[in-house]
């Protein structure tokens, strides 16, 4: 048992019941109600020790430490989501919505001022540390799966949290894995994070995160298993958002797209001083679909306002729709599963947008959250989640009917990357 595998895409027909989305709006704690909407607004911006499977994978029991930091079942599908408001990662079980662990992301602690996370092939996750109030960005790797923890202190257990009220000091997490600080002694406003999709599935083994740097206009190339800097060079754009693609590339969007310019740039994950710029209508989030396009979701207030744009790299073609004069468009996210054939976008306003990704025509748009949404997300069955800041809440909607259910998580939430693996799956392996 290990966190998601692709084989395990085969398994939907025998998924608990638990998996699937009822009624309008539900939270995991049992509360009925509408699904919140707010008005419009502008953004904040060592090899380990084995515990034994009966330590591992029991019940889930959230908050308890007598509980699991896992799924219950077969199936290990988990989004991960950075509590920017008081420096800490929420592990979510995508399949029940339960909070199965939160981690304290650096040694800043609450000033930490977590963000971007990202999921390689094996299930582990890298997230960054953007702006510390004091010390340097930073990217701090966490295991998936607890048998890949390490038992560093030797007590024959993983010290580790089973849940949300349950977080261990900075250092003392033995999923925890790596910590490396970027760019010397002061932050440098690490933002953009993918993995590259090289890593052996079964092991995690190999594998390299890129993350690009607001600041200093540099990406980084960090070992996956180490995270030792292995390269670096600065490129042409100040980086906010990052994806790859299955050819190689790291794509980054540019800060400061809401007046008119945006840019997003290419940079070869094989040679990074190879790397060219191209104009887009809109841009704050990013993703790529199977067919290497690369999407970018945000506002232009020169030109329409509230928009989701499409860049064709074969073809150079930059084609867009406008969801709305007062939309603020943050984060998107590519469908797959029960949500293949659109492309969907978190409004700051509350809304969640679906978009024919062929005819770039809305489908639909509903609020699903409170004012203050950030990013959208896909698991593995093809829900879409969203991450409402304002309302220090993860919701799983379900694409079919629109219904909602909420997981509470921690303070001002702001994740708007891949932080289930789901966009990396679709270039470096899309699902058959």
């Amino acid at each position: 048992m290990r966190p998601l595998a692709l084989t395990s895409l085969l398994l939907l027909a025998s998924l608990p019941s638990a998996c699937k989305a009822s009624g309008t709006s539900v939270d995991y704690a049992g509360n009925a109600g509408a699904a919140g909407a707010g008005s419009g607004g502008a953004p904040q911006d060592a090899g380990p020790d084995v515990v034994a499977d009966a330590q591992v994978y029991a019940d889930a029991n959230p908050g308890d430490p007598s509980g699991s930091n896992a799924c219950p079942g077969l199936v290990q599908s988990f989004i991960w989501v950075a509590n920017t408001g008081e420096g800490t990662l929420s592990k979510v079980c995508t399949i029940n919505g339960q909070e199965v662990a939160r981690y304290v992301t650096s040694p800043q602690g609450a000033s930490g001022d977590p963000s971007r996370t990202s999921v390689n092939l094996h299930g582990d996750m890298v997230v960054t540390n953007r702006d510390p109030t004091t010390g340097p960005s930073s990217v701090t790797k966490f295991a998936g799966d607890i048998k890949d923890c390490v038992d560093r202190n030797h007590n024959g257990t993983i010290d580790t949290s089973f849940g949300p009220t349950d977080i261990k000091p900075w250092g003392e997490d033995e999923c925890m894995l790596w910590n490396v600080p970027l760019g010397g002694a002061s932050a440098i406003g690490a933002r953009a994070t993918a993995w590259d999709g090289t890593e052996a599935e079964d092991t995690g083994k190999g594998g390299h995160v890129f993350i690009g740097a607001l600041l200093n206009k540099t990406i980084y190339e960090l070992d996956g298993e180490t995270g030792q800097v292995l390269a670096h060079a600065v490129t042409g754009i100040a980086h906010y958002g990052g994806a790859v693609d299955g050819k190689g590339n790291f794509w980054t969007v540019a800060m400061g797209c809401t007046i008119g310019t945006c840019q997003i740039e290419r940079t070869s994950l094989a040679n990074l001083d190879d790397h060219q710029t191209f104009p887009v209508h809109c841009g704050y989030g990013i993703s790529i679909d199977t067919k290497g396009r690369v999407w970018t979701a945000g506002q232009n207030v020169m030109g329409g306002g509230g928009c989701v744009s499409r860049f064709d790299p074969a073809t150079q073609e930059n084609a867009w729709v406008i969801t709305g004069a007062q939309d603020f468009n943050r984060g998107v996210a590519v469908g797959a599963g029960l949500s293949a054939g659109s492309v969907w976008a978190a409004s700051t306003n509350g809304d969640l947008i679906q978009v024919d990704p062929e005819a770039l025509v809305i489908v639909r748009r509903q609020p699903v959250g409170v004012q203050e949404m950030v990013g959208v997300a896909i698991d593995y069955e093809g829900y879409v989640w969203t991450v409402s800041e304002g309302g220090n809440a993860a919701h799983k909607v379900d694409p079919t009917t629109w219904d909602v259910k909420t997981v509470p998580i921690g303070q001002k939430p702001y994740t708007y990357s891949d932080m289930t693996g789901m966009q990396l799956r679709g270039v470096v392996g899309p699902p058959k």
